[in-house]
C-alpha cells in the first residue's frame, strides 16, 4: 500500500546489516584467559571440544541482531549434562563468565559475551530422549532444533509449530533438558531441568 515506506524499511535494514557485519569483522580481540584454565575445560570435554580460534569465538560473538559482535575467550561443546555440571563448576570457582549458545538465530543480542568468558555451544547435545505419544511429549537435550524434532515426529500426527519458542532458545541458560507438550499448534513448557552455576540440578 506505501512502497515508498516499504523501500525505505528495506534500504535501514541493509544499512543496519552492513553495520553490523563490518563491526563483527573488527570485533575479535586477543583471549584472555589463562592457559591452564583453557587446559582444565579441555581436561572436562576433551581437547578436540575447545576452541580458542578467532574466527570461532567470532561465530559465537554474535547473532543476527544489529548489536556488535562481543566474542567470547574460549568455546566450548559439552556432550552431556555432567560436562555442563563440570564446566559450570569450574567456571563458577574461577569467576569466569558463562554465555550460552544455541544456533545464533536470537534478534536481541542474548550471546554476546560482553565481559568474555566461556561460550557453552550446546549444539552436539541432540538427543531425543523420550516420546509418547499418549500424552504428546517429547524430552529432548537442548541441542535439537525445530527442525530435527519435526523429523522425528514425522508420521506420528503431531509437530512443533513455527512460531513458538525455539528449543535451542528454551534451552537458553545453561539448560540440559526440557520436556515439551503439544498438539497441533498447541506447546507448553512441562518440565524442565537446569544446571546452576554451583552445579546442580534443582530437584535431582
Amino acid at each position: 500500500m506505501f512502497p515508498f515506506l516499504s523501500r525505505c524499511d528495506m534500504a535501514l535494514r541493509r544499512v543496519l546489516a552492513l553495520g553490523a557485519a563490518l563491526g563483527r569483522r573488527r570485533c575479535c580481540s586477543k583471549p584472555s584467559l589463562s592457559p591452564d584454565f583453557v587446559e582444565a575445560l579441555r581436561a572436562v570435554v576433551g581437547a578436540p571440544n575447545v576452541s580458542t580460534a578467532t574466527a570461532v569465538r567470532e561465530q559465537h560473538g554474535h547473532d543476527e541482531s544489529m548489536h556488535p559482535c562481543a566474542p567470547p575467550d574460549v568455546v566450548v561443546w559439552p556432550q552431556a549434562v555432567g560436562q555442563v555440571q563440570e564446566l559450570a563448576a569450574l567456571c563458577h570457582r574461577c569467576r569466569v563468565p558463562m554465555v550460552p549458545f544455541g544456533t545464533g538465530t536470537g534478534l536481541e543480542g542474548g550471546v554476546n559475551a560482553v565481559q568474555g568468558g566461556v561460550c557453552f555451544d550446546l549444539s552436539r547435545m541432540d538427543a531425543i530422549a523420550e516420546l509418547s505419544l499418549e500424552d504428546f511429549s517429547v524430552t529432548v537435550e537442548p541441542g535439537v532444533t525445530r527442525k530435527a524434532l519435526n523429523k522425528h515426529l514425522r508420521g506420528t500426527g503431531l509437530w512443533f509449530p513455527v512460531g513458538t519458542v525455539g528449543i535451542s532458545v528454551v534451552m537458553g541458560l545453561e539448560v540440559p533438558a526440557v520436556k515439551v507438550l503439544g498438539l497441533r499448534t498447541r506447546l507448553r513448557i512441562c518440565g524442565l531441568w537446569g544446571v546452576h552455576r554451583c552445579a546442580g540440578i534443582p530437584g535431582q
